[in-house]
């Protein structure tokens, strides 16, 4: 199946959800996310400002951000800066998406775990983003 057609069919499917199960499903994602071994020891963790069709983390970056310190993506042309997540307004940035302002541009490498939205994963891992590939550029230099 291509991808085009892998992301029609997983926007059918989740057309179908009620925001009682978009809820549920995301407590028990993040949940397990919590429990794993890689994101205790994560002191530094990037994740993404959610578009209301994705995984919600606006709670889970709430419940972390005076914990761990979190970052998350600005549209930089065509690559992703990595900022601080410190709890200040961010204005809505490239596709309308909440990004943090500011200077202070982490490296990559310098991040203990990433997690990025998909809108599908094989059970190999492999990604299904949006189709612009700026996840794809910045996992590419990630261990």
């Amino acid at each position: 199946m291509k991808k085009e057609q892998i992301r029609l069919l997983i926007k059918a499917h989740k057309a179908l959800l009620s925001s009682e199960e978009r809820k549920n499903s995301a407590i028990k994602v993040w949940e397990a996310v919590e429990r794993t071994g890689a994101f205790i020891m994560a002191e530094r963790v990037l994740l993404y400002n959610s578009l209301p069709d994705e995984l919600d983390t606006h709670s889970f970056i709430e419940k972390w951000q005076n914990k761990k310190r979190l970052y998350l993506p600005r549209v930089n042309g065509v690559t992703l800066d990595i900022l601080p997540c410190d709890g200040r307004e961010m204005p809505s940035g490239a596709f309308c998406i909440s990004e943090p302002v500011g200077t202070d541009v982490e490296r990559i490498e310098n991040i203990d775990l990433v997690i990025v939205p998909a809108v599908a994963y094989d059970r190999t891992g492999s990604r299904v983003g949006r189709g612009k590939g700026y996840y794809d550029r910045l996992l590419a230099s990630t261990r």
